[in-house]
């Protein structure tokens, strides 16, 4: 099955905090009810979660939105940050987008059909124009998605095209992919950049250029690239030629601001000079709420916290020695000292805004794991029973988000309080993601912390990582009872069927614990009080958000 892309490190201002905030209780907490959307949170104040903000009611003129970094490039086959999918998700559409409520809708491609199980027919909508006026057609379509295919191009994307034979043009304006087997997420990849649509000409044209700041691209979304400031700002302009009535741009143009200081960011929003932005640093969610300029919303999140076994034969290889430790860690005390309340505890690595289909499947599956509730006595009876080991639990961290030391205090804090030792291993920030692709760079670590989620709702994404000799599998777990459910799961269309075997895999990899599930964040927006309309679950990166901004009177 496919090597799936992932935002395995998704960039966010950091959340201000301090080690000694983190205020934790000797004694057991609440499980929580993990529920997606709602007004939900144990153990304090209620947060409303809602997947939209008020419509709009009106056009604007100009919108200034704050991203911490400046994209790398704007060729959609690099498109793997933060930042350049926030931006080029209202420039560059691809065949499917996702909706505010995760499911998936049609964006260049007005049908799809899956004729047989390794068949995937895609028939554009007639009409739709580039940014420079000209037609797409489906050869830019073929071009487009076979690019991924090109191993020298590099495409972050390419994973989603590992069982893909063929791309083909099978009529004006339609393209037919044979799959070399069935392929479950296959189709879901065309609401992410793996399916995003080019002009040919275009790309030959700029060749190097194509995608900088002196080259730009030419697509087809609701907005167009009017400016690239290298090092300041990128200024997207309407296009009043967009293809898609119902999501054409109320504001003439949204500058993007790139401010790495999150204490900026923040002064900008309560100034009014910066009037929205996403991922919020935590600390200052309390004063953005109460500062009067506008408002803090709460969405619900495909991601997740993790804490990632490294070494599965160091002082983790004994399982019961991973539930302990998994059992004592207070995850609401996290909760409240790094998201300042603004998430709930996690019972798996397949978090509840990524289930989107069979959703009573999933949810019937998570109430029923208990393996990551609090309960110090029965942790402690774990490690009598499997014996403390001789070598101490190696947790590594990073100053270059402020909650990874605030979690590997608590882990560490945790481990005391059931007879077991961890050493803290800061990495320098330059060093800290080298662990994806670097086997020495894990070297040493025991306990890896990150943020880890799905690009659309769908859990067979995340557990394909926990398959036999998956590049993200850096345990080397392997079990063939779940290898053989995940490659069934892949192969089923019927979603009831796929959601089921997908459950029964979930519960062999929380029973394994190879990853310590600890937090699911909400996704947080400020909006300024002139702004409304767009959507405030986690659809940035693969919906046109910035095309349904509006005033508010």
């Amino acid at each position: 099955m496919p090597q799936a892309s992932v935002w395995s490190r998704p960039r966010r201002f950091a959340a201000t905090v301090a080690v000694g905030s983190l205020l934790l209780a000797g004694c057991g907490g609440n499980p929580s009810s993990g529920g997606p959307s709602g007004a939900a949170r144990d153990g304090g104040k209620a947060i409303d979660v809602t997947e939209t903000t008020p419509a709009a009611s009106g056009p604007l003129d100009r919108v200034t939105w704050a991203v911490q970094n400046e994209p790398a490039s704007f060729d959609w086959i690099y498109n793997a940050s933060f930042e350049t999918g926030q931006i080029m998700a209202n420039v560059c559409e691809g065949l499917l987008r996702l909706a505010p409520d995760m499911s998936l809708e049609p964006a260049l491609a007005e049908s799809v059909a899956n004729p047989t199980p390794t068949t995937w027919v895609y028939r554009m909508r007639p009409g739709v124009r580039f940014h420079d006026g000209t037609a797409l057609t489906a050869k830019d379509v073929v071009f487009s998605l076979t690019r991924h295919l090109d191993a020298k191009a590099g495409s972050f994307w390419a994973g989603a095209y590992a069982n893909v034979s063929s791309v083909e043009e099978t009529g004006p304006l339609e393209v037919t992919v044979t799959l070399k087997q069935p392929d479950a997420l296959f189709n879901s990849y065309m609401s992410s950049p793996a399916g995003i649509v080019e002009s040919e000409a275009t790309v030959q044209a700029k060749g190097k250029a194509y995608g900088t700041p002196d080259g730009g691209v030419n697509c087809a979304g609701p907005f167009s690239l009017a400016s690239w400031d290298k090092g300041q700002s990128i200024t997207l302009a309407r296009d009043d030629g967009y293809f898609d009535p119902k999501h054409r741009a109320k504001a003439k143009e949204v500058v993007f601001s790139f401010v790495r200081d999150p204490a900026a960011v923040v002064n900008g929003m309560l100034s009014g000079s910066i009037d929205g932005g996403w991922s919020l640093p935590s600390a200052s969610l309390d004063r953005l709420s109460t500062g009067g300029q506008g408002t803090v919303y709460y969405g619900p999140s495909t991601q997740g916290f993790n804490a990632i076994v490294m070494n599965a034969d160091g002082p983790l290889r004994d399982v019961r020695v991973r539930r302990a430790l998994s059992m004592a860690i207070d995850r609401q005390g996290i909760i409240d000292a790094v998201l300042r309340g603004a998430g709930q505890p996690q019972r798996a690595p397949a978090v509840p805004g990524s289930w989107g289909y069979a959703k009573d499947v999933y949810r019937k599956a998570w109430d029923d794991l208990t393996i990551t509730r609090r309960d110090l006595d029965a942790a402690k009876r774990l490690v009598r029973e499997a014996g403390a080991p001789a070598e101490p639990i190696t947790v590594a961290t990073t100053t270059s988000e402020a909650e990874l030391p605030v979690i590997g205090a608590e882990i560490q804090a945790a481990a005391k309080r059931i007879g077991l030792t961890v050493a803290i291993k800061n990495i320098p920030p330059d060093q800290y993601n080298g662990v994806y692709t670097d086997k020495k760079a894990r070297e040493g670590i025991d306990l890896y912390l990150t943020s880890w989620g799905t690009d659309f709702p769908d859990p067979l994404q995340i557990y394909q990582y926990f398959q036999t000799g998956n590049l993200y599998n850096f345990s080397g777990f392997s079990d063939p009872a779940f290898d053989e459910l995940m490659t069934e799961a892949a192969r089923t269309g019927e979603p009831e069927t796929r959601a089921e075997l997908i459950a029964s895999a979930q519960r062999i990899v929380v029973d394994r614990l190879i990853w310590i599930p600890l937090y699911t964040p909400y996704n947080t927006l400020f909006l300024n009080k002139r702004l409304s309309g767009c959507p405030a679950s986690y659809v940035q990166l693969h919906y046109p958000w910035a095309a349904d901004l509006g005033a508010t009177a």
